[in-house]
């Protein structure tokens, strides 16, 4: 190429100064520096949509398609970063920059930043370490920092937390150290019911356990276990004593379940006569058979006061 160039006339005066052979080759090696960065990291994109996608048809809350969503949006995030990184660096170099010098003051320049950033420096550590244990996946009902609700994103620094009500709570992943997953191979609905004192308790326990039974049989795909527990007195209150049924069932069903075991409890109860407890509070009165006592009364009751001495006088 540069000798057909050279055949339309004589070069300028810079031509053989700046080496135009060099320059050339400088630019496309800086162009295919580029185009292969750019390439890496569409077979990235690609790769991880596949993988996305593959688990596409699988429940939200599946272990696999949370992960590969998680970790998918990770790789793209984090091969952005390092791609783009390394082949500003080559690019730097082919310029004719010294990178032993940049690298060594690129590293001074990080030490300072990572002394003022430490915590965003635990955070993205926190956040890295977070996903490859794999213990908390997007789809997952957790209770972080006393906030309950699900998880929606987990980044590097950042997790996104939807409560019921709709609040997005931010919480960053270095401050993620205790928390609770309610999604993780099972889960129990619990039904507490009060029962009045003045009822057979003896004949209201078989009365849970068919109604729980029943609701066992309708639901076969969500319990976990073939029979449900019913529990009675487990606690004597002020106005009832507190039986409850308990169910094993697949994780984030036991809302759903334990709101319709109360309207069959509810129905079934209404059916029997069962009495639902209410706040009941026993008064009593005490009357004393002593006189009232009055200031007249009191300075008649004071003793006298003693005689005047001589000495006194």
């Amino acid at each position: 190429m540069l000798d057909l160039l050279l055949q339309f006339g004589a070069p300028p005066a810079w031509f053989d100064s700046l080496s135009l052979r060099v320059l050339l080759l400088g630019a496309v090696r800086i162009v295919i520096i580029l185009a292969l960065a750019a390439l890496i990291l569409a077979l990235v994109r690609r790769g991880t949509e596949r993988w996305i996608a593959a688990v596409a048809d699988l429940p939200a809350t599946d272990p696999k398609r949370q992960r590969a969503v998680t970790l998918g949006n990770l790789l793209q995030s984090t091969a952005g970063y390092v791609v783009w990184a390394v082949a500003g660096i080559m690019v730097l170099s082919e310029v004719g920059l010294d990178i032993g010098a940049l690298i060594a003051t690129a590293g001074i320049a990080g030490l300072a930043v990572g002394f003022g950033a430490q915590t965003l420096v635990k955070d993205v550590i926190g956040g890295i370490f977070l996903l490859f244990d794999d213990i908390l996946h997007v789809g997952d009902l957790v209770t972080i920092s006393g906030h309950t609700g699900t998880v929606e994103t987990i980044g590097v620094r950042l997790i996104k937390l939807r409560k019921f009500d709709g609040e997005l709570v931010m919480i960053p992943a270095g401050e993620v150290r205790i928390f609770g997953n309610k999604s993780v191979e099972w889960a129990r609905a619990i039904v507490p019911v009060g029962l009045s004192y003045g009822q057979d308790v003896d004949a209201i326990l078989p009365v849970m356990e068919q109604v729980a039974n029943e609701w066992v049989a309708d639901h076969e795909e969500i319990v976990l276990d073939e029979s449900p527990q019913v529990q009675g007195l487990m606690d004597f209150g002020d106005s009832s004593v507190t039986a409850r049924v308990v169910v094993r069932v697949a994780p984030g069903e036991q809302y759903a379940a334990e709101r319709e075991l109360r309207q069959r409890l509810k129905r079934a109860f209404d059916a029997k006569d069962v009495e639902i407890p209410f706040p009941q509070r026993t008064t009593h009165v005490i009357q004393s058979e002593a006189p009232a006592r009055t200031p007249e009364a009191d300075d008649a009751s004071d003793p006298p006061a003693p005689p005047e001495s001589e000495e006194s006088r």
